[in-house]
């Protein structure tokens, strides 16, 4: 009965990979979440086992200052940095209690390896013999799987026991799981490959999610040959195991990343062939103002899902660099284990990662480039088009435009010839005015001058007749008609005085009419 399995010296190891940066925000920019990782670890594992030191795991980082995330600790130029800040480079547990009198010890080994954040949790029960059931404790409600983790690169939970009593490996390996699943939430990963390390059996199991972070890659790796734990304690297989875990992360990730990146580049591709039977619509648009206003709103909006469509190719071009870079790196370390094998182990499993991502990820990520790069010169060739009938019907409208300002012009300089004229017609019609109002008041006064002159000589006329009136009186006229007798003095006052009159009054209008003369030359 697998009830009945018992194994010693268990042990979980969990190598989380967390993106440290954020290319999204720049060069080396550091992520919003990039301490979550940390975090975690100390938080909520820390307090789940009820482990002192991993709960103060913040004061032992050197991207911690007084228990707040600070990178700014880090060395940016290396491609790997411990970041623990004890001359151990590791921070050792205390052991703890856990139910059913388990004791469990370990250690935690936090770095960075280029832009990511790695660490190497181990949890053991050293030499302890326990039944394969106490396995649930290494990982109370799942809190060691990774959708407690999140680690945003995927993680691998590493598995180890020395078998005591068992009938088969595989059902051993298979108990094993099940036993540490200990998670309602997911179902248990399969097993999806085989192989032997050091001598020893080791099983794989995961989901085969594309989606890294929603993977559940555990290796169980179970004691067959008596030096496979020194192996394992020697020739740093731990650091190469790490780094080889760490680009199948990148690869797992990488690759991922291409299909969103892809399916993305499709998405627009669909977007912009849309907008296709516009052209069609415009053309047949017979207001030319509105016809080019349209062509440059089609033109905006091509352009602007052209440019993100050029963002995506650029993208997923750089994850097929970045993919072939990290493949060629997990090549190098796989090679470096396999120095260190034994004669009969068996690494295919590691081997068919290698095989994927060198003959079908690399190979899918070109043929999506290559679909997408020939969409790309079409939509170039779009906007082209787009471009030059925007230019045709913009010197039309440039045209139009000068035709109507030089009509306008001529209309405001007809406007104001006319203006000017009017106005002119209005100043001689004041001069007009001016000259007839002046011509009337010259004849009031002359008319003045005439009454004036009337009344002097009224006024004269008055004075001779008042001055040879005692002429009257000292010689009576006869008034019955007598030749013999001679002219009345007064008769003759009177006549004098008119002639006089007369004279004077000639001479004074000689004397205004040349004075007038005078003053119009």
């Amino acid at each position: 009965m697998t009830e009945d399995y018992q194994i010693r010296n268990p042990s979980i190891t969990l190598y989380p990979f967390h993106l440290r940066d954020d290319f999204d925000e720049g060069f080396q920019a550091v992520a919003k979440n990039a301490q979550d990782l940390w975090e975690t670890l100390a938080d909520n594992i820390g307090k789940t086992f009820n482990i002192p030191e991993l709960q103060s795991l913040r004061n032992h980082l050197i991207c911690y200052q007084n228990g707040q995330y600070d990178p700014s600790g880090e060395d940016k130029q290396t491609d790997y940095q411990e970041l623990i800040t004890s001359s151990q480079k590791t921070l050792k547990f205390q052991p703890t209690s856990q139910p059913d009198n388990l004791q469990l010890n370990g250690s935690i080994r936090a770095s960075r390896f280029h832009d990511t954040y790695t660490a190497d949790l181990t949890l053991s029960a050293s030499d302890l013999t326990i039944p394969i059931t106490q396995l649930q404790h290494f990982n109370p409600n799942g809190c060691l799987l990774a959708d407690n983790i999140k680690p945003s690169l995927g993680q691998t939970l590493l598995l180890y026991a020395e078998p005591i009593s068992f009938d088969n490996y595989r059902r051993l390996a298979d108990t094993c799981i099940q036993a540490f699943w200990n998670n309602d939430r997911q179902p248990v990963p399969k097993l999806i490959a085989e192989g032997q390390l050091f001598g020893s059996p080791i099983f794989e199991y995961d989901y085969r999610n594309q989606n890294p972070t929603q993977q559940c890659h555990i290796l169980v790796w179970l004691k067959h040959h008596p030096d496979t734990l020194n192996r394992i304690s020697s020739n740093n297989f731990n650091d190469f195991l790490i780094k080889l875990l760490y680009f199948r992360a990148k690869i797992l990730f990488v690759y991922h990343k291409s299909r969103e990146w892809y399916s993305e580049g499709q998405r627009l591709t669909s977007d912009i062939e849309k907008e296709i039977p516009q052209f069609t619509k415009i053309e047949q648009e017979p207001d030319a103002e509105s016809r080019l206003t349209q062509l440059k709103q089609l033109l905006a909006r091509i352009r602007t899902k052209v440019f993100d469509y050029t963002k995506c190719l650029s993208l997923l071009k750089e994850h097929g660099n970045t993919l072939t870079v990290n493949t060629n790196n997990y090549r190098e370390t796989l090679e470096e284990i396999q120095k260190l094998t034994l004669a009969d182990d068996n690494l295919d499993f590691l081997s068919k990662l290698l095989n994927l991502a060198e003959h079908d990820h690399q190979q899918q990520i070109q043929a999506d480039l290559n679909y997408l790069f020939a969409s790309q010169d079409l939509f170039q060739q779009m906007i082209a088009t787009i471009r030059g009938m925007i230019e045709i019907e913009q010197i039309e409208s440039d045209r139009r435009w000068q035709a109507n300002e030089n009509q306008q012009s001529r209309q405001l300089q007809e406007a104001l010839a006319r203006q000017e004229a009017a106005q002119r017609e209005r100043e001689y019609q004041a001069q007009k005015q001016a000259k007839q109002q002046e011509a009337r008041e010259k004849k009031r006064e002359r008319r003045l001058e005439d009454i004036i002159f009337f009344v002097g000589t009224a006024i004269g006329a008055s004075g001779i007749f008042g001055s040879s009136y005692p002429l009257l009186q000292e010689s009576p006229i006869q008034w019955r008609p007598d030749a013999s007798l001679p002219i009345h003095p007064f008769v003759g006052s009177i006549f004098w005085s008119i002639v006089f009159g007369i004279a004077i009054g000639l001479v004074t209008l000689l004397f205004l009419i040349l004075i007038r003369k005078f003053l119009k030359s």
